[in-house]
């Protein structure tokens, strides 16, 4: 087997990293909450925009803490991903937008190792939605209120 390269990631960029996403997530969950509750259509979209944050925070967070709790190191996480093409593994790439870590083959090309592959998508999916949210929240809370009918007045 080729030697190999390791870009592993270090371990106080990943505890920074879970730490601010999870208050992140934290405060999201908060706001959110306490935005649903105050009813309202804008209200409503601002508060669902938070939460879907909240939950895109909460699945980037995970995928950090994947990469940080592969305390084997990439060799062991490569093996284990994949023992049939382990062999044939000649670096590892690391990545922490979105948390990945891809076992480069030598014949160019790559699998990943230690994240769960259905995080990504989730992060995509719950940050679209959480702006497209927001953006209809934003769009309500500007859109002119229809002015009140005066009362008539007898003089």
């Amino acid at each position: 087997m080729a030697t190999m390269t390791s870009s592993y990631p270090a371990a106080l960029p990943l505890l920074l990293g879970i730490v601010i996403a999870a208050v992140t997530a934290f405060g999201l969950v908060g706001y959110g909450f306490s935005a649903i509750g105050r009813g309202g259509l804008g209200a409503v979209a601002r508060g669902g925009a938070a939460l879907a944050g909240a939950l895109a925070a909460v699945a980037y967070a995970w995928g950090l803490v994947s990469l940080f709790l592969d305390e084997s190191g990439t060799t062991q996480a490569c093996q284990d991903a994949n023992l049939a093409l382990y062999g044939q593994v000649s670096s590892y790439s690391v990545s922490y937008l979105p948390p990945a870590l891809d076992c480069r083959l030598t014949s160019g090309g790559s699998y990943t190792a230690a994240v769960p592959d259905f995080l990504t998508p989730v992060m995509t999916g719950c940050a679209v939605i959480a702006v497209t949210l927001a953006l209809l929240g934003v769009a309500e809370h500007r859109r002119p209120t229809p002015p009140e009918h005066p009362e008539k007045r007898n003089t």
